[in-house]
């Protein structure tokens, strides 16, 4: 009986590390991207302090830093090759970005501005990774994230919860139910990938730093799944109309101090609305995220929220807000009244 319990025991507990490592990986080729705008955590390393006095190195890496960002970057590499851990391979594209038809056919501006930064990228990532970048991923790197990924507390049962929500919410654009990956890097935020991937510190991994700082790996997930769905120029120009309503343009203003803004306040209503769906927020939780999260700057979120359950059952998230802009819900001049009159149904 003893032996039957055992092997049960191991069946279940392999199905579950196999559906967790479906979630959770690690990549050298983004932790080595990242590593320039993170070089702080690498220049006092005996490998790397002698690049971190180079005048040359360290011009071409603040001239990379104020123009991008490694979500870009990482985006930018993802959106062009497969390849997650071979740092040659990686450091070679960086090198022939100009002769990469597919990025020299790209008429999107972002895309043109990294390959522009060429000769400084090629130079940065060529001199650590000769630093041997990879020796001390390997021994310095890999190990800390792989424990924060074995050591974290997550059920099967709340992902597949989690993704069915997503799926249904989605609507005709349809999100699929497999969870997407999750790569743990050596960095201090997350952000999502063009590849419908998501990146994001081990600190999120951590639930003691995540009652203290009220952190949540979770909610994070959702929220990054959610930028996976479509939003069209056509409502981006609404938003840009959208301007010329004061109150708008006030917050709008903060939350762009903070990088954020624009289209973000519609996954903020979409992940409190789908995480109080499935019993991880109540109307108290909603109210405070919408009061505190970028200094309570995104005043269509709680608009767009108490709307959410009027949304149509194949209705893309895109065509639901365009069509509170068309009803009127959204108008110019009236977005201090909806955002008080969705407040005020919260916490009554």
């Amino acid at each position: 009986m003893r032996h039957i319990l055992l092997t049960c025991f191991l069946i279940v507990a392999t199905h579950s590390f196999a559906q967790k490592a479906e979630l959770f990986t690690t990549s050298k080729c983004f932790d080595f991207i990242a590593s320039l705008q993170y070089f702080d955590k690498l220049k006092d390393h005996p490998k790397f302090s002698h690049i971190a006095t180079d005048s040359t190195f360290m011009h071409s890496l603040n001239h990379i830093n104020r123009e991008i960002t490694a979500s870009n970057l990482c985006n930018f590499y993802a959106m062009f090759t497969n390849e997650r851990n071979d740092l040659d391979s990686c450091v070679t594209f960086f090198n022939k970005l100009n002769k990469n038809n597919d990025i020299q056919y790209s008429n999107e501006e972002w895309i043109k501005h990294i390959v522009s930064l060429q000769p400084e990228l090629s130079q940065c990532f060529t001199m650590i990774k000769e630093a041997d970048y990879s020796e001390y991923w390997d021994s310095q790197i890999k190990s800390e994230l792989d424990n924060h990924i074995r050591s974290y507390p997550i059920k099967n049962e709340l992902l597949d919860k989690i993704h069915s929500a997503m799926t249904d919410f989605s609507g005709s654009e349809g999100l699929s139910e497999t969870p997407s990956k999750t790569y743990v890097m050596n960095i201090d935020n997350a952000f999502n990938l063009s590849d419908e991937s998501f990146c994001c510190t081990p600190v999120l991994l951590d639930p003691k730093m995540e009652k203290q700082f009220r952190l949540d790996f979770i909610k994070v997930y959702i929220h990054e799944n959610l930028h996976r769905l479509k939003i069209s120029n056509e409502l981006m120009g609404k938003l840009d109309e959208l301007m010329a309503d004061d109150f708008y343009r006030e917050n709008e203003e903060k939350a762009r101090e903070y990088n954020e803004g624009r289209n973000e306040a519609f996954v903020v209503a979409a992940e409190v609305f789908i995480s109080k769906k499935i019993g991880r927020r109540d109307d108290k939780s909603v109210y405070e995220e919408f009061k505190e999260y970028i200094d309570g700057s995104l005043v269509l979120a709680p608009i767009i929220y108490t709307h959410l359950n009027e949304k149509k059952d194949n209705e893309t998230l895109n065509d639901f807000i365009l069509r509170l802009f068309h009803s009127g819900i959204i108008k110019i001049g009236f977005i201090k009244d909806e955002y008080d009159k969705a407040m005020t149904m919260l916490i009554h």
